[in-house]
């Protein structure tokens, strides 16, 4: 079953707002979604730990994320909601991580905003559902794994769930949920689909990646309705597009970086049936890739 933060009520986000004193904070920036359009909010590897003051890497986990809601809810137009594509919690997916982000994530929530989450390979499988529950507006599946289908505006989003093991680094979807996927693309040709999961397209050089990779694209590359596979895990801000058209779109992390000079942040997406508008939105706003767009039109049917 998939897992979706529905929006808490806007009486309860009062509240709450004038409580944390966010208010202020609120700035307009950017782009509103057009008519015929929708916009989200992209993010990747959150890695939040059970102390929201706790440091790795130099960072302030649970700051970095504040700094993105509050960057999402002084938008010109608030998006129809956020994913955070795996690694929500720290390091091995305990209890308290997940409660100390559903915490994080009550001003999104508040302002009416759903929340879409996927698992990474730090994430502990028992331990999210303890704390997050299964529900909303996703199609149901007999998986273990947490599968959606979000039908939302010009494009349909298939959240799929490449948590092998916890602390393994590489991923895996399995036969199993490879089979639920192109049988749900197949019933959903009418409109674009963008794909998302943690994990990121394996090569012959990068084995850290999704294992079962050749047999994904094996899936999506026939099928020209699928535009674009999303995820995060490399902790590097990266757009491409194969031979095929399909664009890959690795998102960067909200938490730390690797590589000293790496943006960390989130995606401000614009997405219509024409193609897609990607955002950069940095944490440290005077980073040069602060505000780096992309346009993505769509491969042809």
């Amino acid at each position: 079953m998939p897992v979706h933060l529905p929006p808490i009520s806007r009486r309860e986000f009062v509240k709450r707002v004038v409580l944390a004193g966010l208010g202020a904070s609120l700035a307009p920036t950017v782009w509103a979604a057009r008519r015929g359009e929708t916009t989200w909010a992209l993010m990747a590897d959150t890695h939040i730990a059970a102390d929201p003051l706790q440091i790795a890497r130099g960072v302030n986990m649970a700051q970095h994320l504040e700094t993105a809601s509050r960057e999402i809810l002084g938008l010109a137009g608030l998006p129809a909601g956020a994913f955070i594509l795996g690694d929500c919690a720290l390091h091995s997916g305990e209890v308290e991580d997940y409660r100390t982000l559903v915490k994080l994530l009550e001003p999104l929530r508040s302002a009416g905003l759903p929340v879409h989450l996927a698992l990474g390979n730090h994430d502990q499988r028992d331990h999210f559902r303890s704390v997050f529950k299964p529900g909303g507006i996703f199609a149901k599946a007999k998986l273990t794994q947490h599968v959606a289908v979000l039908r939302t505006g010009p494009v349909n989003w298939f959240v799929l769930d490449s948590l092998e093991r916890t602390l393994q680094t590489p991923g895996l979807l399995g036969g199993e949920q490879l089979a639920w996927l192109a049988e749900m693309l197949d019933a959903h040709r009418k409109k674009p689909a963008i794909v998302v999961m943690h994990h990121n397209p394996n090569s012959a050089n990068v084995t850290t990646g999704l294992k079962d990779t050749e047999q994904l694209l094996a899936i999506l590359r026939p099928r020209r309705h699928v535009k674009a596979w999303v995820f995060g895990h490399t902790h590097v801000w990266r757009v491409e597009t194969d031979s095929s058209g399909l664009h890959l779109v690795n998102l960067p992390p909200v938490a730390y970086v690797f590589r000293q000079g790496m943006p960390s942040g989130w995606v401000h997406a614009r997405v219509s049936e024409e193609g897609m508008r990607l955002e950069l939105r940095c944490i440290d706003r005077t980073h040069p890739a602060q505000g780096q767009t992309v346009e993505l039109p769509w491969r042809t049917a």
